[in-house]
């Protein structure tokens, strides 16, 4: 085109003629064509220019509403897809596939649309040309409202391309199927998770049912076996009600007893379970009226009283042991709180004070000693008082312990003070607690010539009558306070008791 166009190569029809150009343009006519044909070239050859050309041609910026039925989803939306895809800036441009192509393709596919990138141009619609600029000032506020001018056409292509990515995502029978399977595996996985809970709260239910009706059966089981019980109770006071009368009748019938015997030997049947009672009416009822039913029956009442006896020194026996083990266990722990801590100066100043007050050979002395440390504030045991008083005669002066011709003045004056009959043991007594009696009754009671009592003895006779209440059977309760009484028997006791209490009458009397 350019050869067969150019001037120097066109022929006129006169060899040589010279052609006068045109007093608009400059141009002549011959070579008008020529410039249109450079013009074309240089808009073709350049790519921004070239876009701006196919940009002004002509086209179909119309999209699909819906889905054409005779052609189907796919061939519907390709054609728009192609047809929009020649002003993609990447290349290449992805097909819409059919419904064998892949999810992960499908998803590439609309995420490549909906971040499309378009080279179109819109310069055809500049309001103002460059060219037409009388300076650079003009010419850049030219581009300025050009390129404002354009954002609205560009604005507008983006929504339309958006619009059709939307549409065809809209409708694609693939994305449909994906959404409907996201959707069934979410409401199977709710469900799931719904049945899980449901199992727990019937699994939790299940178990506090279990629970109640467990308990509801053990009250059950209870109540029958309470019932049951009481049933049997029932028929066994009604058992031994009935022999009570029969062994009553046959007492009567067959036995000559005293009125004493016969009380005992009720309180004896109200003891004796149905089955002793029925054995004791069938050896008195084998037996003839006479001595060898009396005899039946007081061998009875014996072995009851002996049987009695027996179990109420076992009881005092164990009450005497646990009452052991508790004041054992009672000094242990309070040698062990005491144990480490040192002794202060004020607590020696006492303890000094004590071994002068409480000379050696004085009944009780160390418990008297402990007593006078507590009564100041200074608890402190009876082993640990000896333990500290052997250790300041080795190593403390007589200021400290006290002079012995003190202790010997001291210890002469108390003895000259006591009564005559209250001799001093060595053996160390219990710690002394507050008398029963007054001291008048006391020396009464120590000049009487009864019995030689030592004030160790009537101490611990009071302590003895005070822990042995007199709800105790009579001889097991002077049993325990005779043991409890050093050197001194049952008899001797109760006559002391006697004693003393006739003096007190006395002294109520006057």
């Amino acid at each position: 085109m350019v050869l067969l166009h150019h001037p120097d190569k066109k022929k006129g029809a006169a060899a040589g003629a010279q052609e006068k150009p045109n007093a608009k343009t400059g141009v002549k006519d011959q070579d008008k064509h020529f410039i249109k044909i450079q013009e074309a070239y240089e808009v073709l050859s350049d790519v921004g220019k070239r876009r701006s050309y196919d940009s002004s041609l002509d086209f179909d910026d119309s999209l699909p509403k819906e889905v054409d039925e005779s052609k189907g989803f796919y061939e519907t939306f390709a054609l728009f897809f192609r047809r929009n895809g020649r002003f993609s800036q990447r290349l290449p441009v992805p097909e819409l596939g059919d419904e064998n192509t892949d999810i992960a393709k499908v998803h590439k596919f609309y995420d490549f649309w909906f971040n499309f990138e378009t080279w179109r141009d819109f310069s055809v619609h500049d309001e103002y040309n460059l060219e037409d600029s009388d300076c650079r000032e003009e010419r850049r506020w030219m581009e300025r409202e050009n390129q404002r001018g354009r954002k609205k056409y560009d604005s507008d292509e983006r929504k339309r391309i958006m619009q059709l990515a939307e549409s065809a995502e809209r409708f694609d029978p693939r994305i449909r199927a994906e959404r409907e399977e996201r959707e069934k595996q979410k409401r199977e996985e709710k469900e799931k998770r719904a049945r899980v809970k449901q199992d727990e709260v019937d699994a939790k239910q299940q178990v506090e049912e279990e629970k109640i009706r467990k308990v509801e059966q053990e009250q059950a089981e209870r109540e029958e076996k309470e019932r049951q019980e009481k049933e049997d109770r029932k028929q066994k006071q009604q058992a031994s009600k009935t022999l009570r009368q029969r062994l009553k009748k046959a007492v009567q019938s067959q036995c000559k007893l005293e009125p004493l015997e016969s009380e005992e030997l009720q309180e004896l049947c109200l003891t004796m379970e149905a089955e002793q009672l029925e054995d004791f009416c069938c050896r008195l009822e084998a037996l003839k009226p006479g001595a060898k039913s009396d005899a039946l029956v007081r061998d009875e009442l014996t072995k009851a009283k002996r049987r009695r006896a027996e179990e109420q020194e076992e009881l005092a026996r164990q009450k005497q042991d646990a009452r052991k083990r508790d004041d054992q266990k009672a000094t242990a722990a309070k040698e062990a709180a005491a144990a480490g801590v040192a002794w202060t100066t004020e607590e020696l100043g006492v303890l000094a004070k004590g071994l002068v007050k409480f000379p050696g050979g004085l009944g009780g002395r160390w418990a008297l000693i402990t007593q006078l440390l507590e009564s100041t504030g200074y608890p402190r045991t009876e082993k640990e008082v000896i333990e500290k008083t052997k250790g300041m005669s080795q190593g403390m002066s007589l200021r400290a312990m006290g002079s012995r011709a003190t202790q010997e003045d001291s210890f002469q004056a108390a003895k000259a003070a006591l009564p005559k009959a209250a001799a001093t043991p060595k053996a160390a007594p219990e710690p002394v607690k507050k008398p029963e009696f007054d001291p008048a009754s006391r020396e009464e009671a120590s000049a009487a010539p009864a019995a030689d009592w030592s004030t160790e003895q009537q101490q611990a006779l009071e302590v003895a009558l005070k822990r042995h209440p007199a709800s105790l059977e009579k001889n097991e309760r002077w049993k325990l306070i005779a043991e409890d009484v050093p050197g001194k028997k049952k008899t001797e006791c109760v006559e002391r008791f006697k004693f003393l209490r006739e003096q007190l009458s006395q002294k109520a009397k006057s």
